[in-house]
């Protein structure tokens, strides 16, 4: 079971600017040294920017993304790199699942089921008494 949560053009845009945060830090260890230099500049520039973005956000939409923490400053937030680096195969969108268990021993009759019951046995057997 899940919830889903309605979002905005800024949630998908941090959600892409991640994801390519993401894809160029994992490139940047295997780069030669002048690459790594033009991403590390690009990597910055990305980083500051997602910043600014996620202050942007609703509460909701920030709860619908993961790899985020708090700033030093109260009510001020920021991309998590060490989190968004840690898990690279998983969504950078939230996703939290959980199974809804319903016992039959847990629902109780009510009267107007009982009652139900007894209208359709007499219909079936008037039924059934026709032919």
């Amino acid at each position: 079971m899940y919830e889903q949560i309605d979002t905005g053009p800024i949630y998908d845009e941090l959600v892409q600017w991640m994801s390519t945060y993401r894809s160029l830090q994992a490139r940047m260890w295997g780069a030669k040294h002048s690459t790594q230099k033009k991403i590390d500049n690009t990597l910055e520039t990305l980083g500051e920017s997602i910043d600014e973005r996620i202050n942007e956000l609703t509460d909701t939409e920030r709860m619908a993304l993961d790899c985020w923490k708090h700033g030093i400053l109260p009510g001020i937030y920021e991309m998590d790199r060490e989190a968004l680096m840690e898990k690279p195969y998983v969504s950078i969108r939230k996703i939290d699942r959980w199974e809804e268990v319903h016992h039959v021993d847990d629902v109780v009759p009510t009267d107007d089921a009982e009652s139900d019951t007894g209208e359709v046995s007499d219909q079936l057997r008037r039924f059934l008494e026709m032919y």
